[in-house]
Order: C-alpha cells, then structure tokens, then sequence
C-alpha cells in the first residue's frame, strides 16, 4: 500500500530513529527508498530486504526525491526530511485525509499572505483537531502515487535550489485540481502527528539546514511562489 521515501544529506544519525518511527507505523511501508545525497559522509546502510537505496551525485538538492517517486509500485507515497520523526499513527492519519479529500498531506502547513510572507496555520507548529487545507506543506508529504505526475507537468524545475515542496502544492492544484491538507494534529494524540515538534525543532535547527546557511533562501521563494501564481496558483487567501 505505501512507498516511503527518506532523504539524507549529512544527518545521517538520525536514520535509526527514523526507520524505527517507520516500521511503528500502523500501517506499514512495503517498499523504504534511502535517498542519500552527496555530502562527504558515509554510514552503514541498513541490510533489509524492504529497503532500497540511491546514491546522487553530485547533490541535486530536493526534488531528485519527488521524481524517484514515481518508481513506486504501491498507491500511496511518502517522503520524508530526514529532520521529521512521524508519530505511530501518522500514515494512518494521512491515508483517512487522502480518502476524504484526494488530497497532498503534510506535516506542517503554510499559507502565503498577500505580501508573500507566511504563516502556519496548521501540523506540528499548530496542533489543530480538525484537517486543515493549506497552500503548501513541508517535513513529511503523502499522496496517491498516481497523482504525483502532476509535479512534473510543467517540463522543468525552476529553482534547482530550492521550494520542492511550493512546487509539488502549486502543480498538483494547477495541473490535477488536487487540494494541500494537513492532516488533525490533536493536542492531546502526537501519535497522529507528522513529526515529533521538539524533535523537528532540534534537528531541524543544526548548522545543515538549508533555511538558516543560505541567505538567498526566502527571496527565492518569494520568486518561486510569484511564478506559480502567474501559472495559475489558487492561494487560500484569494479563495475566501
């Protein structure tokens, strides 16, 4: 039923703990891609029979990931940051959203505001009972293999860089008319949540991260988002 999708860079130690988040899942991946990405490290990969691993290089950044999808067998696909460590019941949580709402899930949302800044509606930075649609998501990603194509429909990555994950919201609902959602995020339940906050918030915050090393990272977004609304991006704020 699920092909999950891990991407390493140089936070090698914390594949253990994510394989184990993993294989916790109540509903289990037949199929883990490791897709490790250049960065001058080696560690021991793991020797299951479940597992498949992809060597890039050199380092094509994110959106490599998104394409290897598209190798998946089964009807649905996750990926994972390899900053992100999914509650028990996470993949539980976003296959019940996808029925509802044949929809991209995420484990933290974002809205665009009409300055091109952002806000997070919703996931782990704001627990929220109910699913929530947002313009885009990030840490963890689920949809129906089938309809991860329309990623690509557009022939071309934009920004090589950077905003895999604006570009996978903004072609989905152009392309497919597929909706982003994050998936109930309760208080009270982190068994239902994309990623463990105090966890994501650590190793999402180390001298590898993307967001705090490179200076042009906002201002390529903010150029990214305007190109995708010029294609035809519906964003939350011009729908209400």
């Amino acid at each position: 039923m699920i092909t999950t999708i891990l991407q390493i860079y140089r936070r090698t130690n914390y594949l253990k703990e994510q394989l184990s988040a993993i294989d916790a899942q109540t509903i289990k991946s037949e199929k883990i891609f490791i897709v490790h990405n250049e960065g001058g490290v080696q560690f021991d990969i793991p020797k299951r029979k479940d597992i498949q691993y992809f060597y890039i290089s050199p380092n094509l950044k994110f959106h490599p990931r998104f394409a290897l999808g598209l190798l998946a067998q089964t009807e649905y696909v996750f990926f994972y940051d390899d900053d992100t460590i999914p509650g028990s019941r996470w993949h539980e949580n976003c296959i019940n959203t996808i029925k509802k709402h044949d929809c991209l899930c995420g484990a933290n949302g974002r809205n665009i505001l009409p300055s091109l800044g952002q806000l997070c509606p919703a996931g782990w930075g704001k627990p929220s009972d109910e699913e929530t649609e947002v313009d885009f998501v990030g840490h963890a990603w689920a949809l129906r293999t089938d309809n991860l194509k329309y990623m690509w429909y557009d022939g071309r990555i934009h920004e090589p860089l950077n905003g895999e994950d604006i570009m996978l919201s903004a072609n989905l609902q152009i392309y497919g008319n597929i909706p982003t959602f994050v998936p109930p995020h309760p208080p009270n339940n982190l068994s239902l949540w994309g990623s463990n906050p105090e966890k994501a918030r650590k190793y999402g915050s180390d001298e590898h991260s993307h967001w705090l090393v490179r200076k042009e990272h906002y201002e390529e977004r903010e150029q990214l988002t305007q190109h995708f609304v010029n294609k035809g991006w519906k964003l939350m704020y011009q729908k209400q």
